[in-house]
């Protein structure tokens, strides 16, 4: 199992998988460092992870989701918007 995701300090290390588990509604791996002590880790972060439709239809043309800058905007409004109330005090 190799650790992908982008900002982890392990990304593009090998581990032997160990199992999964599901905490919280978060699907979860465990791997074994190579001091035996188990490492988990979300099974997004991992090489275990399926890719999703939009990876597959996007083919890494695209850095992000419509969603996901749906939701960037409506947080920069809501921060713009309490900008301009402070303003006004």
């Amino acid at each position: 199992m190799v650790i992908t995701h982008p900002h982890h300090p392990l990304r593009g290390r090998s581990f032997p998988f160990y199992s999964r588990l599901t905490t919280g509604g978060v699907r979860l791996v465990r791997c074994v460092r190579e001091d035996e002590t188990l490492l988990t880790l979300p099974l997004a972060w991992t090489s275990y992870r399926l890719a999703d439709d939009f990876e597959r239809a996007s083919a890494g043309r695209s850095l992000w989701r419509a969603d996901d800058l749906a939701t960037l905007r409506a947080v920069v409004d809501t921060l713009l918007e309490r900008g301009r109330s402070d303003d006004h005090k």
